[in-house]
């Protein structure tokens, strides 16, 4: 059983770290999309909508993949109010608390409200407002699940990690009880 959750571990890990590696691309895309946008527009006095609301999609793509990827690199904002207090199982209880009763429901929540306005914006073929913008308005949307989605599994993964981490500390906090107490007979 331990070998099948470290493999759908494994796996999960996987996809975040795919997530990230879309993210990073994404990122360095939009550095060269804005900077390409704003060259045009301040060095060759021209300028399109489409492309300055192509920002806005790849920007949702970078942030919704980039999001799981902090998680999973625990560089996410975190209130340390209660985790400096706790020595190193303390704190593993507190992130599984805290997976488990926070980021699984409030994105279960989000994807559960964000679909309809995906789907809405998907059935009504929404596009720009503006004249000469984006079509498919339902991608940068749609993102919002992926995100959510994304932060799921990396929570999933991580409670994976921190079960896996905590039955070792338990398993071997009672061996070496055991053998202490056999070496004090």
């Amino acid at each position: 059983m331990s070998r099948l959750l470290l493999r759908i571990e494994r796996a999960l890990n996987q996809v975040t770290r795919l997530a990230g590696w879309i993210a990073a691309i994404s990122m360095a895309a939009l550095v060269l999309l804005v900077f390409a946008n704003m060259a045009a527009r301040y060095a060759l006095g021209m300028g399109s909508v489409w492309s300055q609301e192509l920002e806005w999609y790849v920007l949702s793509l970078t942030v919704m993949t980039g999001i799981a990827y902090a998680m999973r690199s625990d560089e996410h904002v975190r209130v340390d109010v209660f985790s400096h207090h706790l020595n190193r199982v303390g704190k593993l209880w507190l992130d599984g608390i805290t997976m488990l009763l926070v980021a699984i429901p409030v994105s279960l929540l989000i994807l559960y409200y964000s679909w309809p306005f995906v789907q809405i914006s998907y059935v009504r073929g929404e596009g720009s407002p503006n004249a000469g913008g984006m079509p498919w308005l339902f991608l940068p949307k749609a993102m919002i699940l992926v995100g959510f989605a994304l932060i799921i599994i990396e929570s999933a993964r991580q409670l994976l990690r921190i079960g896996r981490r905590l039955v070792f500390h338990y398993r071997h906090s009672r061996r070496h009880k055991a053998g202490s107490a056999g070496h004090a007979a």
